[in-house]
């Protein structure tokens, strides 16, 4: 784990701060006359041993301790710490003789018996080492959280871009099978009319290959997309099959995932469509207040073998991976006529 950060050392830095302030200012007022150097020079040993304790926990003590909780091993270290440092202090205090300074100088008047008088530095320093070794406890384990969840982050991170390129890959092939039968069943009705759908085929196979590598692509360029398809389509559509769409325009600003709402518009086709029965499409797309909309009308076949295809089960896992809580999708059958209608909220 790394130590320190740009952000752990300012927290470090205010802490010291707010420790250096109360040793050397805040208490030293609470006095009602003023204090001997000695008093001072105490209290500078005092926080340099606070210091040393401090960074020797954290970087020491606390990591070959401690996993994610407090254990009775450390505990029993924790107290010893905090009783190395009274010891210490209570030698500094003897050395300093520290107790009969500061009685003189707030009672000038009296005569110091040392027999009436504890050390100094029992409670007082036990409280203050016992504080500063918590906040160093304390510290240590947010650190490490925060590590911890910045690794999972990571790893879900990776996951997601592995998955979306799986499903990508799993989606492209199925839709150029799709188109290729397309072209192929044109082929034989009109050649010039299979010439200008290859010529199209051409521009959507480029346009897959140079953008589906990227997160979010131009709106705009996703529309010229399927409008390409769309006419593709309408080339192949029997006579009993009428398709209306209607295509957003002019939209060079906004982002969206790409090919995302491919499969939504093949699924019309795909299953609203049949040779039996006068049927009918309707897509329209439409961008209100930074949220676009698609929506689809086509024929519900009840009887109609559902199909196994990938296709709509792998674009609403990258809806959610892309797109999380940001869109919803509602898919809904009414007297015999199957809606769609996804909202985007745009990047």
């Amino acid at each position: 784990m790394k130590a320190f950060s740009n952000r752990n050392i300012g927290l470090d830095i205010m802490g010291w701060s707010i420790l250096a302030i109360v040793l050397f200012l805040f208490i030293p007022m609470l006095y009602p006359a003023k204090l001997p150097l000695v008093y001072h020079i105490y209290h500078l040993d005092l926080f340099m041993v606070l210091f040393g304790i401090y960074y020797f926990n954290i970087q020491i003590v606390i990591p070959k301790t401690v996993n994610k909780s407090i254990n009775f091993f450390y505990v029993l270290l924790f107290l010893g710490m905090c009783f190395l440092v009274v010891s210490l202090m209570n030698f500094v205090e003897t050395f300093l003789n520290l107790q009969q300074e500061v009685y003189r100088s707030l009672y000038p008047e009296k005569f110091y018996v040392a027999s009436e008088h504890k050390s100094y530095a029992n409670y007082y320093v036990f409280f203050v080492t016992a504080i500063v070794l918590m906040t160093g406890f304390t510290n240590f384990l947010i650190r490490k959280w925060n590590t911890e969840e910045r690794k999972k982050l990571a790893v879900q991170e990776l996951k997601a871009k592995a998955e979306l390129g799986n499903l990508k890959a799993q989606i492209n092939p199925h839709f150029f099978f799709n188109t290729l039968n397309t072209i192929y069943a044109l082929t034989h009705k009109d050649v010039e009319k299979s010439q200008d759908s290859l010529l199209k085929l051409s521009k959507m196979m480029r346009y897959a290959m140079n953008e589906d590598n990227e997160e979010f692509v131009s709106l705009q360029n996703e529309l010229v997309f399927i409008q390409h398809y769309l006419d593709l389509m309408l080339h192949r559509l029997p006579s009993n099959v009428t398709l209306e769409y209607h295509i957003s325009e002019n939209h060079y600003e906004a982002k969206i995932a790409p090919m995302i709402l491919l499969t939504f518009i093949e699924n019309c086709f795909k299953h609203g469509v049949t040779s039996q029965e006068d049927c009918f499409i309707r897509i329209s797309t439409v961008i209100t207040e930074g949220v676009f909309i698609l929506e689809t009308e086509n024929p519900w076949f009840e009887n109609r073998e559902k199909s196994n295809g990938i296709g709509i089960e792998n674009t609403i896992k990258r809806l959610d991976i892309l797109y999380n809580d940001g869109y919803k999708l509602e898919q809904s059958i009414i007297e015999g006529k199957y809606f769609i209608s996804l909202k985007i909220k745009l990047k």
